[in-house]
């Protein structure tokens, strides 16, 4: 296809401990599955390896949260954030003048419920994939 440059094909492995992002299959991202947040305007600051730094070591005014337990979401934001700004990590990677058209596939454990498959699918769609 002439316009195959115009996709962006992600899978991504949700895990409780880490998240991993594949592309071309190979791993393009792996991180820790947490985020930092600012209390006062509830915007996500760090992500991955720097939120865990900040891990139990931060101040007051911010706080981590894992988004995920056993394999599912627990914090639908938090998990929303996370998704957006992992994509985001990648998309910074490879810059294009074009907005691509992003199909992400993501990994659940067999034995998730019909209410923990919605939220993995909300959460990656409202974080841009198809």
């Amino acid at each position: 296809m002439a316009f195959r440059f115009l996709n962006q094909e992600l899978a991504m492995d949700l895990g409780t401990a880490n998240t991993i992002i594949f592309q071309n299959d190979q791993i393009v991202l792996d991180e820790p599955s947490i985020v930092a947040i600012d209390n006062q305007t509830g915007k996500c600051i760090a992500l991955g390896q720097k939120a865990k730094m900040m891990h139990e070591k931060t101040n007051p005014g911010i706080k981590t949260i894992r988004p995920l337990r056993d394999g599912v979401i627990a914090d639908f934001n938090a998990a929303e954030m996370m998704i957006r700004g992992f994509i985001k990590q990648v998309n910074a990677r490879h810059r294009s003048i074009f907005a691509s058209n992003l199909k992400l596939v993501v990994g659940i454990p067999s034995g998730s419920t019909e209410v923990e498959i919605r939220a993995v699918r909300d959460s990656s769609e409202h974080a841009g994939g198809r």
